[in-house]
């Protein structure tokens, strides 16, 4: 006689939270990042809006903390709302020269799950002059694009904007172009031209060539390896290309007007009374990169 056991096992469901959000508003004069500014005193706006987790197993909300540097501020409030609510403050701040505050806003369920959001104001003096900028265009993708002619950086001094145009796009602004990336196939390098250069004979016959006589002469250097990319401000960049390390001819006949990008590369350009950084994040293989570039606004 044949015996037979059936056995059951239960397993436990694992539950789906995905905590709370904490997202700062787009509103106007309302900060959203860090922030570096000369030293003196501020009313500095901050406003972010929680919500509650979109799981089916999410808490509803239960406080909120803002803590901030050196006992800036230091609050602790039940949340007015367990689905949704904002915080909406706004903080006197004063820093010296060099002194910096980190402002951290957390939102924390009846689960427990927390999320957070910091902001670093820094202060730092520019010599009596007024607030200089610096203009970023961060980790974006350079191709050949699909005339091969490479991709072409504007930028737009008086609104401070960065973008990546085709050659044809370029013809239209050419006086605004800083560099041009482009991928040899033949000798399988990676590098960022100037655009005058590209008017040069020595252009004639590759797919490259620009021959526009209102194109702009743009100078790199190697950049000092104390530069830290991230952190660089105004009178930084402007450092990193007067104390950089001298490139010559790492191209053939091009001088100072073509650098190479390899991977972690950090190379200080001038074009004019622009000056600037580029950080080279990667390249790829057969062509292609993606660089981050700051500029300190003229």
């Amino acid at each position: 006689m044949a015996l037979s056991v059936a056995l059951f096992v239960g397993c436990k469901k694992e539950k789906e939270q995905n905590g709370p959000s904490l997202t700062p508003a787009g509103d106007p004069g309302v900060v959203t990042g860090d922030r570096t500014l000369p030293p003196g005193t501020y009313d500095l706006r901050f406003k972010l809006i929680a919500q509650k987790g979109s799981g089916k197993d999410d808490a509803d909300l239960k406080e909120y903390t803002i803590t901030g540097t050196n006992n800036l501020v230091n609050v602790r409030r039940p949340a007015p709302n367990g689905q949704s609510f904002t915080i909406d403050t706004t903080m006197r701040i004063t820093g010296a020269n060099n002194q910096s505050y980190t402002i951290t806003f957390t939102v924390t369920d009846k689960n427990d799950k927390s999320v957070r959001r910091e902001f670093t104001i820094s202060f730092r003096d520019t010599g009596g002059t007024p607030m200089r900028y610096v203009d970023t265009l961060l980790n974006e993708s350079y191709t050949n694009q699909s005339d091969n002619k490479g991709t072409h950086l504007r930028y737009q001094v008086g609104s401070g904007r960065l973008t990546l145009q085709n050659r044809t796009e370029a013809n239209g602004n050419p006086g605004e172009i800083l560099f041009v990336y482009w991928y040899s196939s033949n000798s399988q390098r990676h590098s960022v031209i100037s655009p005058a250069i590209l008017r040069n004979d020595i252009y004639n016959n590759t797919d490259p060539k620009w021959d526009n006589p209102s194109t702009l002469t743009t100078n790199f250097k190697e950049a000092p390896s104390s530069v830290n990319f991230a952190t660089a401000g105004y009178a930084d960049i402007i450092n990193a290309y007067n104390n950089g390390s001298p490139i010559n001819n790492e191209f053939r006949d091009n001088a100072d007007q073509r650098a190479e990008c390899t991977n972690g590369r950090v190379l200080a350009f001038k074009q004019g009374n622009i000056y600037g950084l580029i950080r080279v994040e990667s390249v790829t293989s057969g062509g292609g990169a993606r660089l981050s570039v700051k500029v300190a606004r003229p």
